[in-house]
């Protein structure tokens, strides 16, 4: 065997430079991110509402393809790309493996469809007053720090149920939403009036209580840190519908897709389900967007690839949120610059919108707002 052994050795050596070599390029993950472009994804598969009205046309989100940490082959091969866009990771991304990453885009998919079923049922019932729905407002652990105590275990999702603060004070879920509520839009933080913050001055360890997936409640000790003064949790506010009060009864199907984006569409074919007049009027209509409670649209990411995607699949409408003309990164403003850099014409299907009322008011439109 030795023998054999030193007889092969030096094809052995030649051969294994380019075996590893082959293995870096397919197996190696790189610090970056890669988008490219995706398809589309009609809301009505995935999201149906009982004894719904039927539509002529299609209504669907679009999705994209996002690669956290691509090999090195990956990497190349959409870097050449007219369609695609890379970058460095940053931020949370650079900060979360790949799997919490995927975690926190399906807690994003997650509380975005109570979001539409919320929007699109209080819409609704302005046309018919039967439409009912009840939803209660909950805390989520949605971010955390490197530096949290007991990091593994938290869950990202876990409801946030209590804390005992300084004197044996409780911090209730709901006296951290009055907080929340009381912020202005332009002021995310305040910690003068942060309960938790009011109440954590004195020691460095407290108890917090969680409710996990399943329900069950948990307490564990965590520790403020030293150099931010801060615990290292990121709470979201959100809004989960009461399925059992709410009529008529609607029904979600597994995806594979996460991400926020698709709001403002599944609001839409939601809505459409619920009256009895078809807003589709036989259109491919698709889009992309976050949505609000109160019915505004958000800014989304991957917009270049969304264009695309919509283009390759002859939408007849595409709707992109529009907050701001003035602002180089607006999501509208960004489509048309796409548009010009790929020769695509935008005229009457690119349709930028600040809230669902502006979609729903074009698809009531005769011709939608075409010129035949």
């Amino acid at each position: 065997m030795n023998e054999l052994t030193e007889r092969f050795w030096p094809f052995i050596k030649v051969l294994a430079l380019p075996y590893l070599a082959i293995m870096f390029v397919l197996l190696f993950p790189m610090e970056y991110y890669l988008q490219t472009p995706g398809g589309l994804a009609e809301v009505e598969a995935i999201i149906q509402v009982e004894d719904g009205y039927e539509q002529e046309g299609t209504i669907s989100s679009t999705y994209i393809m996002s690669i956290k940490r691509p090999t090195f082959f990956q990497f190349m091969a959409g870097y050449f790309s007219d369609y695609s866009t890379s970058g460095e990771l940053s931020g949370s991304d650079a900060d979360y493996t790949n799997e919490e990453i995927n975690t926190i885009s399906y807690l994003d998919k997650y509380t975005s469809v109570n979001a539409a079923v919320i929007v699109a049922y209080e819409k609704a019932s302005e046309i018919d007053d039967s439409i009912t729905i009840e939803y209660s407002q909950n805390l989520m652990v949605y971010g955390k720090a490197d530096y949290l105590s007991h990091y593994d275990a938290i869950d990202f999702g876990d409801e946030f149920v209590q804390m005992e603060g300084d004197g044996g004070m409780i911090v209730t879920s709901q006296d951290y939403i009055d907080y929340m509520d009381s912020l202005d839009d332009e002021d995310e933080s305040n910690d003068e009036s942060n309960p938790i913050a009011e109440y954590t001055e004195d020691k460095k360890l407290y108890e917090f209580t969680f409710l996990d997936e399943d329900g069950e409640a948990y307490s564990v000790v965590l520790e403020k840190n030293a150099e931010t003064d801060k615990f290292g949790l990121t709470l979201e506010l959100y809004y989960l519908v009461n399925k059992e009060t709410t009529f008529p009864v609607y029904q979600e199907s597994d995806s594979n897709i996460g991400g926020p984006s698709g709001g403002l569409l599944q609001t839409l074919s939601i809505y459409n389900m619920l009256i009895p007049e078809d807003i589709t009027k036989g259109r491919k209509i698709a889009g992309t967007g976050e949505i609000n409670y109160d019915g505004s649209v958000g800014y989304i990411g991957g917009v270049k690839q969304k264009i695309v995607t919509a283009y390759l699949n002859d939408v007849d409408v595409f709707f992109i949120p529009n907050l701001d003309d003035d602002y180089y990164y607006d999501n509208y403003q960004e489509a048309l610059r796409v548009c010009e850099e790929l020769n695509i014409d935008p005229e009457g299907w690119l349709v930028p919108v600040s809230h669902v009322d502006e979609a729903i008011d074009f698809l009531n439109d005769q011709n939608g707002g075409i010129t035949p």
